[in-house]
This record gives structure tokens, C-alpha cells and sequence, in this order.
């Protein structure tokens, strides 16, 4: 770069000089502008998720999951865990066990080895249909009602009693765990 605007070349040189600051001002404001919005994109970033199975939109951002992501998930595990046979109960409670929050996971696999055993001897064939899913985000808690039906080789156990089950869940890193499963009365 040269300039000839002055006399002197020494005016020429400083004119130059300065100029060069400024470009390089310029570049650092323009650098650091361009990283503090990078930094909060990153934070206000969202993952949209529709597979072919899923027939509405879930969203997931950091920890924060939508409502169908959840009810999704709760059907999913009340799907393997109510609805079984002798043949799948045991790859079933394996697949749900995936789900179950570390600080739950000793104390449901001792229950569901034991619902295991109890299915293989007994032979008993076990179908949930759930009709109403309640969501209750602030306790973190899933309410689900529907209608069992129970059978041992050609004989009904349960005609289809109405069953509720509460299913307590944590979402980590946009992870669903299950952190506590009961049952409950219906009166």
C-alpha cells in the first residue's frame, strides 16, 4: 500500500500507518460481532425429528422436549412393558431397560426379572391398549389409562380391566429416562 498524499514521506509512511489500524480495528470488531452471534446460534439451535413412524413433529432443544416427544416415549414404554408374550417378554424388558434413568435401574430389573419368570412359567400372554395419556410436565410425570387384557394358553386371566399407570421420566441431554413406573388403583 502507498500513499502519496503528502510531501514528506514520513507523512506519507504515518497517513499509511494509520490507515492500516483502522482496517485492522475493523477486522477485529467485525470478528468478534461475527463470534458472539455464532455463540448464541448455538444456544437457540433446535433438532427437528420426524421419522416415517412419528406422524407429528418433535422437537428437541438441550432439555427442553416437546409435549409429543414425551407422549411418544410413554407410549413406546408402556407398549413394552404391559404388552408381551412368553416368547418376547424377555427381549421386551431388555429393549425398556435402555430407557430407565440409572438412579431406577437396579430396583426395576430385579421387578421386571421377576414379572419375567412369572410370565415363562405361567405362560401368560399380556395386551395393553392405552386410551388416554396425560402429561404432567411440571411434576414430570405421565399418566396413562387403558384396558388390559390378560391370557394363559386358551384361557382369559383379565376380560379387560381399566388399568392406570404412572410413569415418572427426566430428560437428560434430550434423552427420555424413566425414573419411577407405578401402578394405581382405579376406583
Amino acid at each position: 500500500m502507498k500513499l502519496d498524499l503528502f510531501v514528506q514521506k514520513t507523512s506519507n509512511l504515518y497517513a499509511e500507518n494509520r490507515l492500516l489500524k483502522f482496517v485492522v480495528l475493523v477486522i477485529g470488531i467485525a470478528v468478534i460481532i461475527n463470534s458472539v452471534f455464532s455463540y448464541k446460534a448455538l444456544h437457540y439451535q433446535k433438532t427437528v425429528i420426524l421419522p416415517p413412524v412419528v406422524d407429528r413433529r418433535i422437537t428437541i432443544s438441550g432439555n427442553d422436549v416437546n409435549e409429543e416427544y414425551i407422549k411418544l416415549f410413554a407410549r413406546y414404554s408402556i407398549g413394552l412393558l404391559e404388552t408381551y408374550s412368553p416368547v418376547s417378554v424377555r427381549a421386551q424388558f431388555d429393549e425398556l431397560l435402555k430407557l430407565v434413568a440409572p438412579s431406577f435401574y437396579p430396583s426395576f430389573e430385579n421387578t421386571l426379572a421377576d414379572l419375567a419368570a412369572t410370565v415363562n412359567t405361567l405362560m401368560i400372554t399380556s395386551a395393553f391398549y392405552p386410551f388416554r395419556i396425560n402429561l404432567d410436565k411440571k411434576n414430570k410425570t405421565i399418566t396413562i389409562t387403558g384396558t388390559k387384557k390378560q391370557f394363559t394358553s386358551s384361557n382369559i386371566v383379565n376380560k379387560g380391566q381399566s388399568k392406570t399407570y404412572i410413569i415418572g421420566y427426566v430428560i437428560s441431554n434430550g434423552r427420555f429416562f424413566i425414573n419411577d413406573f407405578k401402578e394405581v388403583e382405579n376406583k
